[in-house]
């Protein structure tokens, strides 16, 4: 021990906080979804929430995975869920990613469904003073869609 105390001074400005942009190396690579994953986000473009299914077990997984992890058995059925899912976990956004203030609050939260393993972290639109731990929810479809997570514009309250 060198007798020295460090003393350290609290940021009390977001702004004041240093900030270096990165080229991320995961930008080099190109991937695909693979045969389950390309029908999966092909039902996303219809406008259908799907799940995979494991024909050894019965397992079904949100988002879809090639091999079973109950079972490792491979996967290659997916099959229609119920598009109503229940908030299991937010969080309320309220500045952007230079810290700048955002005009409205965003809502990000991991959204599951009865039944399904794992599920999705997408917006949901609605009061930050409505969200709750298990509200129900459902997905709202861009009117154009392209085979994308995205095609999913945000989840709202189900009345």
């Amino acid at each position: 021990m060198t007798g020295k105390t460090e003393t350290y001074k609290r940021i009390v400005s977001i702004e004041k906080l240093y900030r270096k942009e990165v080229e991320m190396e995961i930008r080099a690579y190109h991937y695909t979804a693979g045969p389950l994953g390309t029908k999966w986000l092909e039902a996303l473009k219809q406008g259908v929430l799907k799940a995979a299914k494991c024909s050894k077990c019965g397992a079904i997984y949100m988002p879809p995975k090639i091999y079973c992890p109950r079972c490792f058995s491979e996967v290659s059925e997916l099959v229609d869920i119920n598009s109503e899912g229940f908030v299991e976990s937010y969080t309320i956004i309220y500045r952007d990613s230079e810290g700048k203030r955002l005009e409205k609050p965003e809502i990000m939260a991991l959204i599951r469904f009865p039944g399904v393993y794992g599920g999705l972290i997408h917006r949901i639109n609605i009061d930050p003073k409505e969200i709750r731990i298990g509200i129900k929810v459902k997905p709202v479809f861009r009117e154009i869609r392209r085979g994308s997570i995205d095609d999913i514009e945000y989840f709202t309250k189900t009345s």
